[in-house]
């Protein structure tokens, strides 16, 4: 899904020392010590995947419980308070058939025999008592909404029913006091849309205005936009003259946001209204997007045209021009054009962001095609001219990477350079990781070794923090002393600082979290079980991890480990740092499944390839989705574009193949294994170059 291949981080957690080491890994990873025994794949370059295979061999090995304290779990619900619980389900089916008052009378039954879920009650009774315009009642159930210990997923929800209500009992000001208080908890456009609404019925229309056009313009594919659109109308007619005119900036957003809802017809109208009444820098910029309008409807053509007579003033109008005047050009194969544009926009624009954008967007490209003469210097002006852009450092790693792999003159300064400045990158390890390698061909083998160790505190489970720690059993690296002039470089560099990793034992705010969603869950209200830990893990401030497991056991138990990973790695994004024996062991089982197992294993074993490889690969790459598209146009479980899928299809016999076959798993794990191992080939077994040339590599 990414292009992001040089973080295999997410495969790898194998951070194994003897001062945490579990002495029952073994038992749990069969056949694998703390001195990390391998697994007998194939001896080009077994020793740089071990750690992989461990970790997933991790995943799918059977649970042995650990020798410490177990971690704490909240105590299974009693019978009783699952069937009081059972009642809020029964009082949301009769709210969803529309008999209000058996909604209103069972939550009221619900709210005092489970007053763990005394906000769900209230909740549902609150909209069954706005049906039955019983408003006072609304008022009396928000309020035990409001004051749920801890805070309830509900509090913006019901807040919103509050202002309706007040406002329908025409009480303008009482709903305005509501939506103040609560403007933060109330989601959007709806939060806006009610403010308006509270202003219009208090007499200040200008001020309801203003919140109708930020609906309007800000969400224009929400429903809310209809209404705040049908409320301007009214609005604009009552006001006159004092009616404020809507900004260019807002027109052309809610054209952008109809770009970013795939809607480019409904943009383009907006665009072709706005610009009469626009001027100077923002009516270039909206007779641009008129193009981009038309491209991103598929008439390449019609915008190539358009954009090519286009002249406008602004410098930044210009430039995105220019820029997607790249896109049309390569979308039609006019590939000799591109160059032309590329000039253009270094010569009159070479600080835009418009051309950072077109630099990546050819040089990718031209990645995919192999074709280094384009790229490498596509790449280099990337980061040479735009060094304090995040995105910079994508450029400058692929120019590092391709000077370690053919050992230019300046790999070493790049490879320094790319730790030096960007830190903070997901590449900052692999660099550290060449780096340490460079050092190692010159025989340097202290400096190789202050990397090294650099890398193992830093990254611990990362890839190639891993590699690096089979690297240092190599007899002249664990016998030498860091070079100290090494170390004081890599400890004068600004790296991030360490995340904290809360404890797994529930504290008692998780816990009483826990407990409501095991009740909501065991009652038939699952997505409200699972909505109850993603809002504590937003909003609680402490032990994300924890629910991040929860949420992940959740989706393993009704069959979904992909979901299940991807609640950890959203929830607990910083898991890869921790050391091993900090979590469950099922938390990592959850983190690191295999899904499509026996296919893995089959397709590997044609190839020579380790399974726990390609596994991680795919986990990767599409997180076991197998019908996923990339914006790269990369397909399904390995993310392979239609046109290599072709090739390779044609290498290995395959007749009356098509692109659809690459969104099915035996297909594309088929040809994915088959060019992991051509790849690998390449690289002459160097497993840690194929694996950081995997994604958006050649051929790919």
């Amino acid at each position: 899904m990414s292009r992001r291949s040089s973080t295999i981080c997410t495969s790898s957690l194998s951070n194994v020392q003897p001062r945490a080491t579990n002495p029952n890994w073994d038992q749990i990873i069969p056949g694998v010590s703390p001195n990390v025994r391998m697994h007998a794949f194939d001896r080009h370059y077994a020793r740089a995947l071990v750690a992989v295979s461990l970790a997933l061999a991790l995943a799918a090995a059977p649970v042995r419980k650990p020798s410490r304290a177990p971690h704490n779990t909240p105590a299974a619900q009693a019978p009783k308070a699952v069937g009081a619980a059972g009642l809020i389900a029964v009082a949301q089916h009769q709210l969803d058939l529309g008999n209000f008052l058996q909604a209103a009378d069972y939550a009221t039954s619900a709210a005092g025999k489970a007053p763990i879920l005394d906000d769900y009650a209230h909740y549902i009774r609150a909209q069954a008592e706005y049906q039955l315009r019983n408003y006072d009642e609304v008022a009396k159930s928000v309020t035990h909404v409001f004051n749920q210990a801890p805070g309830s997923p509900f509090v913006g929800a019901a807040a919103a029913l509050a202002v309706r209500a007040e406002l329908d009992n025409n009480k303008p000001k009482d709903a305005l006091d509501i939506v103040k208080k609560y403007y933060d908890r109330i989601p959007q456009p709806q939060a806006d849309l009610l403010l308006a609404r509270c202003f219009e019925a208090a007499g200040d229309l200008a001020q309801a205005a203003e919140y109708f056009q930020r609906v309007y313009y800000g969400y224009p594919s929400a429903p809310e936009a209809t209404d705040a659109a049908n409320a301007l109308v009214d609005v604009k007619q009552r006001l006159g003259d004092a009616y404020p005119p809507p900004m260019p900036p807002a027109m052309i957003a809610r054209a952008q946001k109809l770009f970013d809802a795939k809607n480019p017809a409904a943009a383009k109208i907006e665009l072709i209204a706005a610009i009469p009444q626009m001027a100077g820098a923002a009516r270039d910029l909206a007779r641009v997007r008129l193009g981009v309008a038309d491209y991103l409807a598929n008439n390449t053509r019609d915008a190539l045209a358009y954009l090519s007579t286009l002249k406008v003033d602004d410098p930044e109008a210009d430039a995105e021009r220019l820029n997607y005047l790249i896109h049309c050009t390569r979308k039609l194969d006019r590939h000799a054009d591109v160059k032309s544009y590329l000039d253009q926009l270094e010569q009159q624009h070479p600080n835009s962001l418009w051309r950072l954008d077109a630099l990546i967007l050819v040089a990718d490209q031209a990645r995919v095609d192999n074709d280094a003469p384009t790229y490498l210097p596509l790449y280099r002006a990337c980061a040479v001219t735009f060094p304090k852009d995040p995105r910079s450092a994508w450029c400058h790693w692929q120019i590092s990477l391709d000077s370690y792999r053919h050992d230019s003159p300046d790999a070493y300064d790049l490879l320094r350079a790319h730790v030096q400045q960007y830190p903070d990158s997901t590449d900052a390890n692999n660099a550290l990781y060449f780096l340490g390698r460079l050092f190692e061909r010159k025989n340097d083998f202290t400096s190789a070794r202050a990397c090294y160790d650099e890398l193992t505190v830093r990254f611990p489970n990362t890839y190639y923090a891993i590699v690096a720690r089979e690297r240092l059993k190599d007899p002249r690296l664990h016998a030498a002393v860091p070079n100290p002039a090494t170390v004081e470089f890599l400890h004068a560099i600004p790296w991030p600082p360490h995340p904290q990793f809360p404890s797994f034992t529930p504290g008692k705010l998780a816990q009483a979290r826990i407990a409501r969603a095991q009740l909501l869950q065991l009652t038939g209200l699952e997505d409200w079980a699972e909505d109850e830990l993603k809002f504590g893990a937003r909003t609680d401030g402490e032990q994300e991890n924890v629910y991040a497991f929860e949420l992940a056991k959740m989706a393993a138990a009704r069959n979904a480990p992909d979901q299940a990973m991807r609640f950890i790695k959203v929830y607990a994004p910083n898991y890869l740092y921790m050391p091993l024996d900090e979590a469950p062991v099922q938390f990592w089982k959850l983190a690191f499944p295999i899904p499509y197992r026996a296919l893995i294993e089959q397709r590997s074993r044609t190839q020579n390839l380790d399974p726990f490889l390609v596994a991680a690969l795919i986990r990767q790459e599409s997180e076991f989705n197998v019908s996923v598209k990339s914006p790269a146009n990369a397909y399904g479980l390995m993310q392979l574009l239609p046109t290599t899928g072709r090739q390779l299809a044609r290498n290995l016999g395959i007749r009356r193949f098509s692109s659809a076959q690459l969104l099915t798993a035996d297909r594309n794990v088929q040809l994915g294994t088959y060019f992991f191992r051509n790849l690998l080939s390449t690289y002459s077994g160097q497993a840690e170059l194929a694996l950081a040339s995997y994604n958006a590599g050649p051929g790919r």
